[in-house]
């Protein structure tokens, strides 16, 4: 049996980091445009009732649920598959494809009311399924290129780094180029479709470079000794509680960093004016941090403990959305917005660090399996990593639509939708005024207790959730730096005794 923990050579680790990495860029520019985007575009552009936008809430909640079962069975497919590329990248460049279609058919459209719905449904079960293959793939592999804890570090901050490039340039290009007065084609409906044609060309063109240049282990003449099945796999997961806690934890530092961004949008919409540019610069400060967290985060991992790391995390994370909530309360305008910047900052650092920290913990739960178990299973114990992202997006939509209702959002966007499809349709239909200037006028008959709903939202739960996140891994999670080394030299044990 080859020792899986020979290090490979530097020339292959670079080029590997370099390759998988930049893949990522593309991905969560089509994440980001879906998971952040795609109610902002339904409530902008369609003409939908307030029972027919909570029934699309249903709607996300359930796919969502269901299609993070199905990570599970995905990663036993991965798990089972043998070709000459490897296990992976086959199902990362199919879906990769396939979703870059269903995306571009979502935002274009050209429905409204009940048809909508019901096209919607089929294709947002179509783009779970195929965002399914290609994530599972993706993630899965980074396990496998390394198992050395200092280059698995670097590798993991790395991905997220370009990851992370891919959220804040979807975050900040996309409201630049579908609202306000820098909008493609002067409406959000032809801005969005034009985005998400370009966006879905540069997914498919990210992830080929990561299925050309990483240098995957050949599996194709590596024969099954048993093969992964349903029953497997629920045993693998349940058994290792490791695993377990690491899932939990995955899910409520997902849940809390996302209700910032997903609130985020509308709130800036309602108190500083429907201008893209408005939500692009709060992204670049956000974005910013994230950035920066990804690059010092190897260094500061050897300075401080995976806990001392979290402890710092999240004490940032409680002063950013402290610190919300009283420059929102108190100040006005222009002053107001800078703080939201800045302190986006913060709370932009304590996310990231806390996502990466868990990030590595769920990486570790695999040589941890094998000391248990005796096999590795990649991607079965990291389809839990997509699996609780999915779980925290069903949980963030049922937050997200209950408050919309309760705070009568739904009414002042209604207006603007009409107003996005009258600048195509009748652009002379404003009275004489610009569509800018007619919107201006419905977001001025806006209710201040909306803003100040969404502020009293966006700041206290996500410090809940992190909260939460915190306790488990203080109290439940046990595979500590000292440990992980305990067990990397057992299993360097194990494996030269059965190389004899």
């Amino acid at each position: 049996m080859a020792n899986i923990f020979t290090n490979t050579g530097d020339k292959i680790f670079d080029r590997n980091k370099w390759t998988y990495s930049l893949g990522g860029i593309g991905r969560d520019l089509a994440y980001s445009l879906y998971t952040y985007f795609l109610l902002t575009f339904i409530l902008y552009t369609k003409n939908i009732t307030d029972a027919q936008f909570a029934l699309i809430g249903v709607i996300i909640v359930i796919c969502r649920i269901w299609d993070g079962i199905n990570d599970p069975v995905m990663g036993g497919i991965i798990e089972n598959t043998r070709s000459k590329i490897g296990k992976f990248k086959p199902w990362i460049i199919i879906g990769c494809i396939t979703n870059s279609i269903v995306l571009v058919l979502i935002y274009s459209l050209p429905l409204d009311g009940t048809a909508f719905v019901v096209a919607f449904t089929f294709l947002y079960l179509l783009w779970d399924l195929t965002y399914t293959m290609n994530d599972i793939g993706y993630w899965s592999m980074l396990p496998s290129l390394t198992s050395d804890p200092e280059k698995r570090d670097i590798l993991t901050s790395s991905a997220n780094l370009w990851a992370g490039l891919g959220t804040i340039l979807a975050n900040g290009l996309i409201p630049l180029f579908t609202v306000g007065s820098m909008a493609i084609g002067g409406n959000a409906i032809t801005g969005y479709r034009t985005v998400s044609i370009v966006i879905a060309l540069l997914f498919i063109g990210c992830q080929t470079l990561t299925c050309v240049g990483v240098k995957e282990r050949n599996v194709a003449n590596v024969p099954l000794e048993e093969r992964v099945g349903f029953k497997k796999m629920i045993r693998i997961i349940f058994n290792n509680k490791q695993v377990l806690w690491t899932s939990l934890i995955l899910l409520f530092v997902n849940l809390s960093g996302a209700l910032l961004t997903a609130f985020g949008t509308n709130y800036i919409y309602l108190s500083y004016g429907y201008e893209g540019s408005f939500a692009s610069i709060f992204v670049i400060f956000y974005g910013a941090s994230s950035a920066i967290s990804y690059l010092i985060y190897p260094a500061l991992s050897k300075k401080f403990s995976r806990m001392g790391m979290v402890r710092i995390s999240f004490g940032l994370t409680i002063v950013g959305y402290i610190c919300f909530f009283l420059s929102g309360t108190l100040l006005k305008g222009t002053a107001s917005f800078a703080f939201l910047c800045a302190e986006s900052l913060f709370i932009g650092l304590g996310y990231s660090f806390f996502y990466l920290v868990a990030a590595v913990c769920l990486s570790n739960t695999i040589e941890y399996n094998e000391y248990m178990t005796g096999s590795r299973d990649e991607a079965i114990i990291f389809s839990v990593r997509p699996f609780m992202s999915k779980m925290s997006a069903s949980l963030q939509q049922v937050i997200i639509t209950v408050v919309y209702l309760a705070i009568g959002i739904k009414g002042i966007t209604d207006q603007i939708s009409e107003a996005e499809n009258l600048a195509i349709s009748n652009p002379g239909a404003f009275g004489g005024l610009t569509k800018e200037e007619y919107v201006a006028n419905i977001l001025a008959g806006a209710d201040d207790g909306m803003t100040l709903g969404l502020r009293i939202v966006m700041a206290v739960l996500p410090v809940v959730f992190m909260a939460v996140a915190y306790v488990i891994i203080r109290n439940k999670y046990t595979i500590d730096e000292k440990e992980y080394d305990r067990i990397l030299k057992e299993l360097e044990a194990r494996h030269a005794t059965e190389d004899k």
